[in-house]
């Protein structure tokens, strides 16, 4: 399987964000893409702190960081 780029990441986050609080898959899809986001910015290519990489990556996708941030709280407050 090939790789998913950064902005067809962006494309199904599009689609799925805004379903995702009424759509358990959606939100299950909104997390899963959320760690591969994470994971990319602290992987070890990616050079300077973790925000900047995350920043750059989230803008290649073309994924507002308030919506990646909404799904990161959502997952911290669901966590038992």
């Amino acid at each position: 399987m090939d790789r998913l780029e950064n902005e067809d990441i962006g494309l199904i986050w599009a689609r799925h964000f805004p379903k995702r609080a009424n759509s358990d898959t959606s939100n299950s899809l909104c997390l899963t893409l959320a760690m591969i986001l994470r994971g990319r910015a602290i992987s070890p290519g990616m050079y300077g702190n973790w925000d900047k990489s995350l920043q750059q990556i989230l803008t290649q996708a073309g994924i507002p960081r308030e919506q990646f941030d909404t799904v990161e709280s959502d997952a911290k407050q669901r966590a038992p």
